[in-house]
């Protein structure tokens, strides 16, 4: 094997490591400013089409704030577990026209309310 070869090699390893090591720590996707909400918000992917649905979210939640969502949110497990049990425990609500499990709903208008 040649000296070229394995400086190739080594090369496109590295490239790789840096491409998996930037994927994995989110290097290049939004970034947000830090809330005390962070561990319930970072559940979401993209906040900014959450915040739309939690502003309309929020016009249905009368005195709803920030602490308060957090507060019934962080009992409840992860988004993910939450959400796919919502409908089979007829928690469901109606956001624009939209039925959306309630997990989601407080999750959104929590994103919306920071």
């Amino acid at each position: 094997m040649r000296r070229r070869g394995v400086l190739g090699g080594v090369v496109v390893a590295m490239v790789a490591a840096a491409g998996g090591a930037a994927w994995r720590f989110h290097l290049f996707g939004p970034h947000y400013p830090p809330t005390p909400y962070d561990d319930l918000l970072n559940q979401i992917t993209d906040r900014a089409p959450a915040r739309v649905v939690g502003g309309a979210a929020l016009k249905t939640m009368p005195g709803a704030n920030a602490a308060s969502l957090a507060g019934m949110l962080r009992g409840q497990g992860s988004l993910a577990a939450a959400a796919a049990s919502d409908p089979a425990k007829d928690r469901v609500t109606e956001v624009s026209g939209w039925v959306v499990p309630e997990s989601v709903a407080r999750y959104a208008a929590l994103a919306a309310a920071v």
